[in-house]
């Protein structure tokens, strides 16, 4: 049994997925917390869990969709719908703009292996800042492979499914804060992301780097403006929760559509029990036509906390679904047989 003070100094997320397993009577060891590597075993049933993943999640499947640029052709090759675009290395640097060109501004920039939203340059207007990107971030800098996508119109979801069919969705919120009247953008910043220190929900702090920077001088707000009461000021173009994104349960309002896609995107690679996708549509609440909707990205190892506390909505235990897949035989239906 894992005790409490070993389970805070895991992440969140594994910290959750390891209480729903004990929950069941499985019985849990951190082998190597640096690396989240856990031994799981029911009777005879034992499972190296390496953060989420476990025997049940194809090593091939894992690598391919840790490549944004390879699950993007896969998935047009099944006519998924996702943003066009091609891979680059830094020193095509002159053919990548070229390419950005043809398939008009605004873009959308972002490594080919990456997480967490972190180098990722959305609304990317003209050549001239396009190249800006390239030489600073990926030329001068990481200097690794990068995509540059045609920017699609919608707002952001995360959609959870696994094999058995359970499934849970998110509205992800680009990181904001809402005017008082009395504060600066600034202040209030730091007012949220110390109220954020509770770790009430799933809320990282609000992130404040270059691209908030970038975001905010294009749309002329600066730190020191005092925004109206009641105004919301968003901060940044991308969503991820690890830049203080807001997090809303969707999960009873989206169309039927959304997850028989995301059930083909699933069935597509082969072996998968469960995934997390980045779904972006024009509106989640209608029929998901082809061109109401992109893929954006899929996660073989998606969050649980997100879902699990969300900023607003109902909480969905996909631990839980999680569980069911990589132990089956501890299913309530299961055990009763």
């Amino acid at each position: 049994m894992v005790g409490n003070n070993e389970l805070a100094q895991l992440h969140t997320n594994q910290r959750l997925f390891i209480m729903e397993m004990q929950s069941r009577g499985i019985d849990v060891e951190i082998i190597y917390k640096e690396m989240e590597l856990i031994k799981a075993e029911y009777g005879k049933h034992i499972e190296w869990i390496l953060d989420r993943d476990s025997s049940i999640t194809p090593y091939s499947v894992s690598i391919i969709c840790g490549d944004k640029y390879i699950t993007k052709k896969i998935l047009e090759r099944v006519e998924i719908s996702v943003p066009s675009g091609e891979k680059f290395y830094p020193e095509e640097a002159k053919i990548a703009i070229f390419y950005a060109r043809k398939i008009g501004f605004p873009v959308v920039i972002k490594p080919v292996f990456g997480s967490h939203g972190d180098n990722i340059y959305m609304d990317i207007q003209n050549e001239e800042e396009l190249k800006n990107i390239i030489n600073n971030v990926f030329v001068n800098n990481i200097k690794k492979p990068f995509i540059i996508e045609k920017q699609f119109d919608g707002k952001e979801y995360r959609v959870f499914l696994t094999k058995n069919g359970d499934y849970a969705v998110l509205h992800r919120d680009p990181a904001s804060v809402i005017g008082d009247g009395k504060h600066t953008i600034s202040e209030l910043i730091e007012i949220e992301n110390e109220n954020r220190k509770a770790r009430t929900n799933s809320l990282c702090p609000i992130a404040v780097d270059e691209i908030t920077e970038i975001y905010m001088n294009k749309n002329n707000i600066s730190m020191d403006d005092i925004p109206e009461n009641n105004k919301k000021v968003y901060l940044r173009h991308n969503s991820n929760v690890a830049k203080g994104g807001l997090c809303i349960d969707y999960t009873d309002k989206i169309h039927s559509s959304v997850i028989e896609n995301c059930k083909k995107i699933l069935n597509t690679f082969s072996g998968l029990s469960y995934v997390g996708i980045d779904y972006m549509s024009k509106n989640i609440e209608v029929n998901q036509t082809p061109e109401m909707y992109n893929i954006v990205e899929v996660n073989t190892v998606p969050g649980i906390h997100m879902h699990m506390k969300p900023s607003h909505g109902k909480p969905r235990n996909i631990a839980k679904y999680m569980v069911d897949m990589i132990f089956p035989e501890t299913m309530e239906e299961n055990k009763n047989d």
